[in-house]
């Protein structure tokens, strides 16, 4: 800088004095730097320094803004400007930024439109899309994106990602495999790895997490899904071998942890279970699942007391979780919190056990898939358990199974047997008359079906007696039994 103002002053007194050589007053500095390469990049220096001071001098607003977080200004700053492709996509990104998402993406279309050659509009504008759960419409920008630019990395990342969230597995298998093709980074194969098991195949999935764990032993997240596929397939050993191996390198990770222990547990080596556990609670970690695991284990080797307590801190989390009611009440009954174990267990049978309506329910829907399947024995073995255990008190059930047996079944012996046991149900001051209402119209109440499997009875009996009387049979006069049956007892018979 000093040399420079020596430089100006030397013109001054150019200027002032009568044409004196211009060089002559440039011989010290010539006598200092000897080497002209080095005064060329003096002067190099000298001119891009003074190239950026105007530059700060003359810095945009709008970028000024957005390099400090304004984007409330960027965006007033913007709208006064004509919109250009470069201003819209500094306008998409303050918006997004402040979490307008919406208006971000009508911004980044518009975008599109414009600069459709461009990949980044179309991930911009998928990136919007995700953002507001517009997944299909965002896989067709990713898409886009990855057929202009088949190399753009992250384009391929995201679109094989959603594809993923979206069960599309078959598609995701074909662009991963795409992928590993000439990228063999751990991201490419857990995405491979992925969409095997999205398909199903698990040995190639294992394939894939075991190739990342030879080239890249630090990844805690292949040994972990490893061993949770061969947990899976309750192979056990090579669960924990998987493990195991990642551990010698970091023991504390509790991903990978959570998976060894529970391996050794499921082996039933709960002596190992318990220390990987117990160093799973002194690092933090108090999920159900260690709790849980924790509590059988210790249940296992008869640390009553201890899996008490571990089992009562799982619970919180699942109160009605009945294989924990079960450990932690065996537990309590052979401990001093007998009662509290006969309770549990109590609680235990009561939510194992569904209640009538969700059998019913159950039962209803089963009866109507045999009755649509053309499949009537069925239909009517579904019928006749639900009155017996569920819906004990619906007597119409009997009327609609009599109702199979003559139409369907052509069975008219057991249609009468179901209509007797039904009208023995009918209460003894019941209306033989059916109910209508203010207009005369009939009620299909219960009354009704009474009324309606009396007269079709009649009619059963008469036709029998007159197909008795041509066919030559001998009709038998019915005597008074000293037993009355119920209706469920004809139905039996």
């Amino acid at each position: 800088y000093e040399i420079s103002l020596g430089l100006v002053g030397s013109e001054m007194c150019i200027r002032d004095s009568r044409k004196v050589n211009l060089f002559s007053n440039l011989q010290p500095i010539k006598q200092y730097f000897k080497d002209k390469k080095t005064m060329r990049k003096l002067f190099i220096l000298l001119f891009f320094s003074a190239s950026s001071l105007l530059m700060a001098q003359n810095t945009n607003p709008i970028q000024e803004a957005m390099a400090n977080y304004d984007y409330e200004t960027a965006l007033t700053l913007i709208d006064k400007e004509t919109p250009t492709v470069p201003l819209l996509y500094q306008k998409g990104k303050a918006l997004k930024s402040l979490g307008n998402n919406r208006e971000a993406l009508q911004v980044y279309e518009e975008v599109v439109m414009q600069d459709s050659l461009n990949p980044r509009a179309y991930i911009e504008a998928a990136e919007c899309c995700k953002s507001l759960l517009k997944n299909k419409q965002a896989l067709k920008y990713y898409q886009k994106a990855v057929d202009l630019n088949p190399d753009n990395k992250y384009a391929r990342i995201q679109y094989i990602t959603l594809l993923l969230n979206q069960r599309k597995f078959d598609e995701a298998l074909g662009e991963s495999s795409l992928l590993t093709e000439t990228d063999s980074s751990a991201v490419a194969l857990h995405l491979q790895a992925q969409s095997f098991e999205g398909v199903d195949d698990i040995l190639a999935a294992l394939g894939c997490y075991e190739n990342i764990q030879e080239k890249y032993p630090n990844d805690f997240l292949a040994a972990a899904k490893a061993a949770r596929l061969h947990i899976e397939g309750a192979f056990y050993n090579y669960a924990i071998e998987a493990t195991e191996k990642y551990r010698q390198i970091d023991s504390t990770n509790v991903v990978v942890n959570q998976q060894n222990a529970l391996a050794y547990c499921l082996m039933k080596d709960y002596q190992t279970a318990i220390q990987r556990y117990e160093q799973l609670l002194s690092l933090g970690d108090s999920t159900f699942t260690t709790c849980y695991y924790l509590g059988v284990s210790y249940y296992a080797v008869e640390k009553f007391y201890e899996a008490h307590d571990i089992l009562e801190v799982a619970r919180q989390y699942d109160k009605r979780n009945v294989n924990l009611l079960y450990y932690l009440g065996r537990s309590c009954s052979k401990t001093s919190w007998k009662d509290q174990g006969v309770a549990y267990l109590e609680e235990a049978v009561a939510y194992a056990t569904p209640p009538d309506s969700a059998m019913v329910r159950l039962y209803v829907g089963l009866t109507d898939c045999y009755k649509m399947a053309l499949m009537p024995k069925e239909q009517i073995k579904t019928m006749q358990d639900r009155y017996d255990k569920y819906d004990i008190e619906n007597h119409k059930l009997l009327y609609d199974m009599a109702y199979v047996y003559q139409y369907q079944l052509k069975d008219k012996k057991n249609t009468e047997r179901c209509l007797e046991a039904f009208l023995k149900t009918r209460p003894k001051n019941s209306s033989e008359q059916p109910e209508t209402d203010d207009k005369g119209n009939v009620i299909l109440g219960l009354s009704t079906y009474y009324g309606a499997a009396e007269t079709w009875l009649k009619d059963l009996r008469e036709k029998k007696k007159v197909d008795d009387f041509f066919q030559g049979k001998v009709i038998a006069v019915p005597t008074n039994t000293k037993k009355t049956e119920t209706s469920r007892d004809t139905v039996k018979k």
